[in-house]
């Protein structure tokens, strides 16, 4: 069975029940979280890709291969709709957070030009602070020169030194056999 997308819903609440392990991505608007999406499935067409930041405001629901499910978080740090995104964002995370039993994997998506921002160093250190198993994507490396993005890496990897953290673009295949080489060693490992 291929990857495919289950459903949207507005509350971590109403996600289905499930004993499939649970990979989430996280990530701050518009770093490209949906291109890494349909990146993993092998498709341009599972993950609608948007050039407008800030418009998921669900957390979305994907199956892979009937073995694991992807939820995508929504994006944070992108402020430009009516009301506090991030206090929305911080009560869906945590509600998130307190319901999701089979969650086994995070991945924290950063846009590799811009590296760390306040909010994802907020996120990572709460991930870690509750114990969870974080993997910070450096994505859109192709838009950075070589010596770039062996910087931002390397940046990341000072601050961070005990995060794992890989290189990925989707014009290429660099870091897509890395990433889902550390999702299938998950997976495996929840089902053992």
């Amino acid at each position: 069975m291929p990857a495919v997308f289950l459903k949207s819903v507005p509350r971590a609440a109403d996600l289905p029940e499930s004993s499939k392990p649970q990979i989430a991505m996280l990530g701050r608007s518009n770093v490209g979280k949906s291109s890494l999406i349909n990146h993993l499935a092998g498709t341009g067409k599972l993950a609608r890709v948007s050039v407008t930041p800030g418009l998921t405001r669900t957390i979305n629901l994907y199956d892979f291969d009937g073995r694991y499910l992807l939820v995508d978080l929504p994006g944070y740090g992108y402020s430009r709709t009516a009301g506090s995104r991030e206090g929305r964002f911080e009560g869906m995370l945590g509600e998130y957070l307190s319901e999701a039993n089979q969650l086994k994997l995070v991945l924290l998506v950063i846009d590799g030009r811009h590296g760390f921002q306040e909010s994802d160093r907020h996120v990572l250190n709460q991930m870690t602070d509750v114990g969870l198993p974080v993997v910070v994507v450096l994505n859109k490396t192709d838009k950075l020169s070589k010596a770039e993005a062996a910087r931002a890496l390397r940046d990341v990897k000072d601050e961070y030194p005990n995060a794992r953290c890989l290189s990925h673009s989707t014009a290429s295949t660099e870091g897509l056999g890395e990433l889902r080489d550390i999702i299938e060693k998950t997976v495996r490992g929840a089902a053992g």
